[in-house]
């Protein structure tokens, strides 16, 4: 067990680990102007012991989380949920600094969303590296980071706000076109947009522990510039059935395809070979519940006489690709190409081409 505790000027009160199973509990008291807060976290090891590095998350996820380990990082999920967000910056400081020395770890990486992306951002200075989805502001050198985000950041009620200038050499940024983080199903008019994003994910968290690793650079940016983004009242959405209105509100989004799809950023093979339109929207069913916080997916017809009996403008399957032959061969080449540029690990390309196997015609 390792135990910490130091005198009432600092801000980390205590700090201690126990085993758990397989993994080990820890937990932390921090002091924030005057007021101390618990934080809890899980801490899980590789089999074979002995890592040097450790991937720091805010929320408990297995999309980085085995693959990270399968690389021999330990992972540390930190529950934050008992701080104010204006605490987590400097609480993450406080216990990481403690961190480093405690587990003998000579690299940190942190892995977060929204306002814990935020707060990591803030405590870069902390970390070796950082995966960042949907965040608002970004580490400053030296630290190393990726960040992601996906459709929905343009057609929130509060909608992103871009960054005016290219990333700065310590960074890269990834834009998930067509894909929109939450997939609940609560309240929702159209089908949801189910997309997933992990495996950009598990592709850009592999780029970022190269780089911070080995000094491997990372994938070229793959984000939007502004000739890639129109006012969304300008966006031509072909007349698609059961399509619901997009937002209303002044915003700059991506542009899109005859589809309806988007065309600027990261377009993983489901995208770039789509059976759909996959929106960052959605519509409320009932205006008493909560909104619908998805995405949309409309998805195409089978066949062209299935299209015209509900007349849809988007080609029908078999009229795009012939045949499941095709659409799997096509579906290789494209998921292979994501490979060689370091965008996506062989067994999501692998995973991508059976899913197509089954599609829908």
């Amino acid at each position: 067990m390792l135990a910490f505790a130091c005198g009432a000027r600092a801000e980390l009160l205590k700090f201690e680990t126990r085993p758990d199973g397989a993994n080990e509990a820890m937990s932390a008291t921090v002091k924030l102007d005057g007021t101390s807060y618990d934080i809890a976290g899980t801490l899980a090891k590789p089999p074979s012991g002995g890592a040097t590095s450790i991937l720091i998350e805010t929320q408990s996820s297995e999309d980085i989380k085995p693959l990270a380990i399968e690389r021999g990082l330990a992972v540390l999920t930190l529950d934050l949920g008992k701080l104010p967000d204006r605490a987590r910056e400097p609480a993450l400081r406080d216990v990481l600094g403690h961190l480093r020395g405690a587990l003998k770890m000579k690299r940190v990486l942190g892995r977060a969303q929204g306002s814990d992306a935020d707060a990591m951002s803030g405590a870069s200075s902390a970390f070796d590296g950082l995966l960042l989805h949907d965040a608002n502001r970004e580490p400053a050198v030296p630290t190393r980071f990726i960040a992601s985000w996906g459709a929905d950041a343009y057609w929130r009620e509060k909608p992103r706000v871009e960054f005016t200038n290219a990333a700065p050499p310590n960074g890269r940024r990834f834009y998930l076109a067509g894909i929109a983080a939450s997939t609940a199903t609560a309240n929702c008019v159209a089908p949801v947009n189910a997309r997933p994003s992990a495996p950009a994910l598990r592709a850009l968290f592999a780029a970022l522990d190269h780089w911070t690793a080995k000094g491997v650079a990372p994938p070229a940016s793959r984000a939007p510039l502004d000739g890639d983004l129109a006012p969304s009242q300008d966006l031509k959405w072909p007349k698609i059935p059961a399509l619901p209105a997009p937002p209303e509100g002044a915003r700059r989004v991506p542009r899109i395809d005859a589809d309806g799809n988007e065309i600027a950023g990261l377009r993983l093979p489901d995208l770039a070979l789509p059976v759909a339109t996959f929106t960052g929207f959605n519509a409320q069913k009932d205006k008493k519940d909560p909104p619908c916080a998805a995405g949309a997916a409309i998805p195409f017809a089978a066949t062209k006489s299935d299209r015209e009996k509900n007349p849809d403008p988007r080609p029908a399957l078999v009229e795009r690709y012939g045949s499941r032959a095709y659409f799997v061969a096509t579906m290789r080449v494209i998921a292979d190409k994501l490979v060689k540029e370091r965008l996506l690990l062989q067994q999501d390309a692998d995973a991508y081409v059976a899913a197509a196997r089954s599609a829908p015609f």
